[in-house]
């Protein structure tokens, strides 16, 4: 029997009205010639959406649903790494889309892929360009990169579950909103293989949940999980300087954008 292929991990909570872009993503790979699993982690066993989504997708042997009354969304993420059977996993919000036009490709290049690490695009919803963030040419170049806070949109990144398992990479469930930022600075810490790609697979919705949280917030938040995870602390120092260099960037261009604004309403 072929083994499964891709694990997509979707924590949901409330979902109701995601639900059409739910079925959505999931019939994106109905027509796909590869093993997969869906895996929905909710936190209460009265949720109502996702009872609907339950019995919607009832007769589907590939779909899962978790309980998971743990810490949020982080904790969502570790029961769905637990959880999952397939070789590569995939974390995606229940607003976000999948590119149904290109999953036929996706699909191909996972497939033929040993690496532990895949990086492919995403397009912002209502926007045309393709977005990637990590240089993945190696040595300081790379570190450089996930030290700044690169990448961001873990919704476009494929981890190997064999290397998550074996380096016991969790996400930290003591955090709000970065979490997937650490842990994907912590996988890149232990060198692995990746493959860049410029193929565009999710459609990102930048309206979701982090865009409630301030860049000073965020920024915090990094410095604090470098500070949580022994293996990144070495690089706490270049972090705090980068991340204050950054707040105090952002102070000065938002201070600007006022200011210009207050001139030309005057004048």
């Amino acid at each position: 029997m072929e083994n499964i292929l891709l694990s997509i991990i979707i924590p949901v909570k409330n979902v109701d009205h995601w639900k059409k872009n739910i079925i959505k993503n999931v019939n994106s790979f109905k027509t796909s010639n590869f093993k997969y699993e869906f895996l929905f982690v909710y936190s209460s066993p009265t949720d109502k959406s996702v009872l609907n989504l339950q019995k919607i997708f009832k007769q589907e042997k590939n779909i899962f649903f978790y309980l998971d009354q743990g810490n949020g969304i982080y904790s969502a993420m570790n029961k769905g790494i637990e959880s999952s059977k397939g070789k590569f996993l995939i974390f995606v919000g229940a607003d976000d889309s999948f590119n149904h036009l290109k999953i036929s490709d996706f699909v191909e290049i996972v497939r033929d892929q040993n690496s532990d690490l895949l990086l492919f695009e995403v397009l912002f919803k209502g926007e045309s360009k393709k977005r990637n963030f990590l240089n993945t040419e190696g040595g300081i170049t790379t570190l450089i990169h996930w030290t700044l806070g690169q990448p961001r949109i873990h919704q476009a990144i494929v981890y190997k579950r064999s290397f998550i398992i074996s380096k016991k990479i969790r996400y930290l469930t003591r955090l709000k909103v970065t979490s997937d930022y650490i842990f994907t600075s912590e996988f890149c810490s232990h060198n692995p293989i990746v493959l860049k790609n410029n193929l565009p697979i999710i459609f990102y919705n930048t309206n979701g949940y982090s865009s409630k949280f301030s860049y000073s917030f965020r920024y915090l938040e990094h410095i604090k999980g470098y500070f949580l995870i022994p293996r990144l602390r070495k690089y706490l120092y270049f972090v705090i300087i980068s991340r204050a260099i950054l707040i105090i960037y952002k102070f000065f261009i938002n201070l600007f954008k006022k200011l210009k604004f207050i001139f030309l309403t005057i004048f």
